[in-house]
């Protein structure tokens, strides 16, 4: 008798599988059904998504698992929309996907494990976890084009203990797509998700606009220099974001960037290229998956986006509860309200909120 119909026979672990409509997440229940669990598919509805509800119930009635819809959306707008808006609003450029998984998504899926008898909880996150002694490390997936342990590295050790990421066994996106292939042929060669959920057709300045402004006249700023000479107008802050070279709606044969944002006066700050490199960062919002002085024990990379290069480098815990992290080569653009997530080979040693820079500048 193979490990498979052993298990079978054993009564079969509950897992809660967050089923959002899309390959990865289907590929992840596919994944747990074939190996005994009692999947449980739950789709939050986050906002007025009917397409995506009506793909996860197919899944779910496909795959045989039990699913259910819960609504979310009250408490979406509270912990995702509201604190996204709310950024821009500091002259910061937030995260939506980081606001839901650290606010809302695993909080959730924890919330509905607890109905069950040692429940486990899933997602189709590419990313792996991995149990030494007592303690489970969070490491980024060998799939480096697919990784997505930069959304996770708030993950406590409560949530780390119950969760399975079935896709960590997959080396690329078409392994994923062949293994659904047969048994969910509709959603096998779906499209990559794009962009920000809740943002209608990704236009994003036309959303903060109108959560902005709402019906009134957007008021017009200025793009100014250093030394505050107005370089032109613009319609709006919350349209630029730091690093920005193109779309300033000025003639730019400098190729100057966006440097500062200050919201309370409305000025766009535009400069040299150089004005956006620094060697340290400071982040708030702190959180650790390793003691301090293990983590502080060394050289470390990290990131500032998802996509963003491996910079080496060192963290230092502050007084404040905030962190300095120096980087051996200079940064280009650290931007207030994104993740800084560093790792110590595959393992994410933890992270935080980018919240200023120095301002000794390179």
């Amino acid at each position: 008798m193979n490990n498979k119909s052993i298990m079978m026979k054993q009564k079969k672990k509950h897992v809660i599988m967050g089923l959002s409509g899309g390959v990865d997440s289907a590929a992840a229940a596919f994944q747990l059904k074939e190996e005994g669990y009692e999947v449980i598919g739950v789709t939050f509805n986050f906002f007025n998504q009917k397409k995506m509800l009506n793909t996860a119930a197919m899944v779910a009635d496909q795959l045989g698992i039990t699913h259910h819809i819960v609504n979310a959306q009250p408490r979406f707008n509270q912990k995702v929309i509201q604190p996204f808006i709310n950024g821009y609003k500091k002259g910061e450029t937030p995260n939506p996907c980081m606001l839901c998984n650290q606010n809302l998504k695993f909080r959730l899926l924890m919330e509905i494990a607890e109905n069950y008898d040692e429940a486990l909880i899933a997602t189709g996150h590419y990313a792996e976890i991995q149990k030494i002694n007592d303690h489970y490390s969070l490491l980024a997936s060998k799939n480096k084009d697919k990784d997505q342990s930069y959304f996770l590295y708030h993950l406590n050790q409560s949530i780390l203990s119950r969760l399975i990421l079935p896709l960590k066994r997959f080396e690329s996106k078409n392994a994923v797509r062949k293994v659904i292939q047969t048994s969910l042929p509709f959603i096998a060669n779906g499209p990559e998700s794009q962009g920000i959920c809740f943002i209608p057709r990704g236009n994003h300045s036309l959303f903060l606009k109108e959560a902005l402004f709402g019906s009134r006249p957007v008021p017009q700023g200025n793009l100014v220099d250093y030394q505050g000479k107005i370089l032109g107008k613009h319609r709006g802050a919350h349209g630029f974001t730091l690093g920005q070279t193109r779309g300033l709606g000025i003639e730019n044969p400098l190729h100057l960037a966006v440097v500062d944002i200050i919201p309370k006066t409305n000025t766009v700050i535009l400069g040299e290229e150089k004005a956006l490199l620094t060697n340290e960062i400071i982040i708030e919002k702190v959180h650790l998956n390793l003691e301090k002085n293990q983590v502080d024990q060394g050289p470390l990379t990290f990131k500032t986006c998802r996509w963003g290069y491996d910079y080496p480098g060192t963290f230092k815990c502050l007084p404040n509860g905030e962190a300095l992290v120096q980087s051996t080569i200079p940064v280009r653009a650290p931007t207030p309200g994104q993740a800084l997530v560093f790792y110590r080979d595959r393992m994410v040693l933890g992270g935080g909120i980018i919240k200023k820079v120095d301002d000794s500048r390179i």
